[in-house]
């Protein structure tokens, strides 16, 4: 077990379901606007959406260019997309990395400020509702097939590309967050607080309900795959943990801190 690989499995309708990442595209941008028109013209959710956009969407690009992640079927809105990758890239860049991002800083700003907190536990209650409404309408106890070739998405977890970009987007985030100001470390811990909490409650109601669990297998050298099965428990608790406490939160600091960096956000 030492020498094989760790896959992130996603049995789900979101991994192959663009239809909902447009929709959080859109929920992601109307949260930039409102935030614009509210707060003095201020970009600053703009830039995080726009940033954090261009990084997934260039990691998703490398990922499945790559064959770290397989993506069986995509579908928008019953439209077959599979190989509109132009189309899939941007949409899981808004989606799977800005959606995330925006919200961490929309939540965490409105908790920071006495006058806006209760705007900011209603959000993110809303967002809670809607995430826990829609996974469970995908309920999968009775159909996991761990193994089977045709799951929605397969994701290598610990590849050496992947985990170089991960220590240099973690290192960016731990350095920015150590070096600026104290409002902006604090604006930085409550994004990444919220992140966390977010997708913790995401990923354990995946699980839960049978749409998200961990694999271990070999692949093999013309990137097919033997002996996959589910892991131990042990091991699908850490990496499940690891994603959302590092994979989908911590390197999703620095779609706020590269803006603060290049003076795209005033402090």
């Amino acid at each position: 077990m030492l020498l094989e690989s760790i896959f992130m499995i996603r049995g789900g309708s979101f991994g192959e379901d663009f239809g909902s990442k447009f929709i959080m595209a859109i929920i992601a941008l109307i949260l930039c606007l409102y935030d614009y028109k509210t707060n003095d013209q201020r970009k600053d959710y703009i830039w995080v959406f726009l940033v954090g956009t261009i990084i997934w969407s260039a990691a998703e690009l490398a990922l499945q260019l790559g064959g770290t992640r397989a993506l069986q079927e995509k579908s928008f809105f019953g439209i077959d997309v599979t190989n509109t990758l132009w189309l899939t890239i941007p949409l899981q860049g808004m989606s799977e990395g800005a959606f995330v991002a925006v919200l961490g800083v929309f939540v965490g700003d409105r908790l920071l400020n006495k006058d806006k907190r209760k705007e900011g536990i209603i959000v993110l209650v809303i967002f809670v509702a809607w995430v826990s409404r829609t996974l469970l309408m995908g309920i999968n106890f009775n159909n996991i097939n761990a193994g089977d070739l045709s799951i929605p998405s397969r994701r290598e977890m610990f590849p050496l590309t992947a985990n170089i970009f991960i220590a240099i987007m973690s290192a960016i985030a731990i350095l920015w967050l150590i070096t600026t100001d104290p409002e902006s470390r604090k604006r930085g811990l409550m994004m990444y607080i919220i992140m966390t909490g977010f997708i913790a409650w995401w990923t354990f109601t995946e699980w839960l309900t049978g749409q998200r669990w961990i694999e271990v297998g070999t692949i093999n050298a013309d990137g097919s795959y033997s002996n996959l099965r589910r892991a131990p428990p042990l091991i699908e608790f850490g990496a499940l943990a690891y994603d959302f406490l590092i994979e989908v939160s911590l390197i999703y600091v620095p779609f706020l801190s590269i803006p603060y960096w290049f003076k795209l956000i005033k402090k």
